[in-house]
C-alpha cells in the first residue's frame, strides 16, 4: 500500500498503462484511510466546514464537549482530523484521534470503553514526551482495558482465572467501571499539563452504532466523566441523534454540529464535490461529461463520489480507454445503483417511491431511519428546513418500477 506522501508524490503520467490505472484506484479508495488521504493533500474544505466551527470553538473553550452527528460517507472522520490539524498549531493544546472501533468491538459498548482509550491515548502521548511518571498510571488503565489473570488458590499449578476488563463486557457495574478509570486518566492528564495547557480528545467510530441507549450511558458517563478533568471531549455520533426521542442526547453537549450531504444541484455543492475529484485525478484521466455525471450521481455523498469514481477507472480500463467519460461514468452507476437496489423490501420501496415522487418522508421508524442510514434516502438541508430525495444512482429503477421511462 502507497504511503500518503508517496501518493501525493507520484505522477499518472507514465506509459505503463497497468502502473498507472493502479495509481489512480489507490487514490480513488472509499475505504481508504482518511488521514493519508489528508496528508497527500486531496482534502477539499466545504464552505463553513463543521471543522472550522468546532476548531474556533475549541480554541477558545479548549473544555467544550461537541457533538458532531452526519450520515455515512459525509466526511465526519475528515473533518475530525480537520479539527485535530487546526488545533496542532497551537502551541499550547494536545489534540488526540481516537477511532473507539479499533480496540473495541462497537457492539459490546458501555460506559468507560471511551475513558479507558482515552487514558491509553494520553499514556502514549506521555510516552512519546519521555516522562516515566506515568507508567503507574498507564499500567492499571491497560489492566482495566484489557483485563488480568491470578491464581484463585495461590498454588503452583498453571491454573489461572481471566478477569475480564472494560474493552470486553464485564461482570462489575458499570458506574464502578468509568470511577475506576477516572483517577489513572486524571493522573495523566495533569502530566501532560505539564507541556500542554489544554487537552482535547476527538473520538471516531461511533456514528454506525444502533443501540442509542448504550449511546446515551457513553456520553453520560465517559464524556462528563473527561470534561470533570478539564479535557475537551468532539464525538462523532450516530445519525439517528438527529430524529425521535434520540435528539435529547443532543443536549448534553456544549455544542452540536451536523455534517450534511452536500447537495449537487446547488452550484457551490457541484463545484465543491468536482474539485474532490479534480484533486485526486489528473485532467486527462476524467473528461468533463464524465465529471459531471459522478458529481450529479454521487447524492453529494463523498464516500459514494469516491466510490463511483473508482468503479468508472475499472470501466475505462476492461474498456481500452485512457480516461474516464460519461460512459464509463454511466456504466458505474448502474453498477452501484443495481447493488442498492438489493435486499430492499416492498415496504422500504414503497417509502422510497413517495420520497421520489413526492419528497416526504417522515423518520417514524426504524425502517425508515435506516434508508438513511444506509444512503438509500439523503437529507439536504437549506436555511436550516431538510429536504429529502432518494439516492440518484437508484432513482431510474424506481422509474423502472413505477412504469415509468427511465
Amino acid at each position: 500500500m502507497l504511503g500518503a506522501m508517496e501518493l501525493a508524490a507520484q505522477t499518472i503520467s507514465g506509459s505503463d498503462r497497468l502502473d498507472r490505472f493502479r495509481l489512480l484506484m489507490a487514490r480513488l479508495d472509499p475505504a481508504g484511510d482518511p488521514a493519508r488521504a489528508l496528508a497527500a493533500g486531496f482534502y477539499v474544505a466545504p464552505t463553513g466546514s463543521a471543522s472550522t466551527r468546532i476548531a474556533a470553538r475549541l480554541a477558545l473553550a479548549s473544555t467544550s464537549t461537541h457533538l458532531l452527528v452526519g450520515g455515512v460517507g459525509s466526511g465526519k472522520t475528515t473533518q475530525l482530523l480537520d479539527v485535530k490539524r487546526r488545533l496542532d498549531q497551537l502551541a499550547d493544546t494536545c489534540a488526540l484521534f481516537i477511532d473507539v472501533t479499533r480496540r473495541h468491538d462497537i457492539d459490546k459498548l458501555m460506559p468507560g470503553v471511551i475513558i479507558v482509550q482515552v487514558g491509553l491515548v494520553l499514556a502514549d502521548a506521555l510516552a512519546s514526551l519521555g516522562e516515566k511518571r506515568g507508567e503507574d498510571a498507564a499500567m492499571t488503565l491497560r489492566t482495566q482495558a484489557h483485563g488480568y489473570n491470578y491464581d484463585p488458590d495461590m498454588s503452583d499449578d498453571d491454573y489461572l482465572v481471566h478477569v475480564p476488563g472494560l474493552l470486553v463486557p464485564p461482570e462489575a457495574r458499570l458506574a464502578e467501571s468509568v470511577r475506576d478509570a477516572s483517577e489513572p486518566v486524571k493522573q495523566l492528564v495533569a502530566l501532560l499539563h505539564a507541556r500542554w495547557k489544554h487537552i482535547v480528545v476527538l473520538v471516531d467510530g461511533l456514528d454506525r452504532l444502533v443501540d442509542m441507549v448504550a449511546f446515551e450511558q457513553l456520553v453520560e458517563n465517559d464524556v462528563r466523566a473527561l470534561a470533570a478533568l478539564g479535557v475537551g471531549v468532539v464525538l462523532a455520533g450516530p445519525l439517528r441523534s438527529l430524529y425521535g426521542v434520540d435528539r435529547t442526547v443532543t443536549q448534553r453537549f456544549d455544542d452540536f454540529h451536523y455534517q450534511p450531504w452536500i447537495d449537487p444541484s446547488d452550484g457551490e455543492g457541484a463545484c465543491f464535490l468536482a474539485n474532490v475529484l479534480r484533486r485526486r485525478l489528473p485532467e486527462d484521466a476524467l473528461d468533463e461529461q464524465g465529471l459531471e455525471a459522478l458529481v450529479q450521481h454521487s447524492g453529494g455523498v463523498l464516500r459514494d463520489l469516491i466510490a463511483l469514481a473508482q468503479l468508472s477507472c475499472v470501466e475505462a480500463y476492461m474498456g481500452d480507454s485512457e480516461a474516464i467519460g460519461l460512459y464509463q461514468a454511466d456504466s458505474a452507476i448502474d453498477t452501484f445503483g443495481r447493488k442498492h437496489m438489493q435486499g430492499l423490501r416492498p415496504e422500504e420501496i414503497e417509502v422510497m417511491q413517495r420520497v421520489r415522487t413526492k419528497g416526504l418522508f417522515v423518520q417514524t421508524s426504524d425502517d425508515e431511519l435506516a434508508l438513511l442510514m444506509t444512503r438509500r434516502v439523503l437529507e439536504y438541508r437549506s436555511n436550516g428546513r431538510p429536504r429529502y430525495v432518494v439516492h440518484p444512482t437508484i432513482d431510474p429503477f424506481l422509474r423502472e418500477m413505477a412504469g415509468e421511462q427511465r
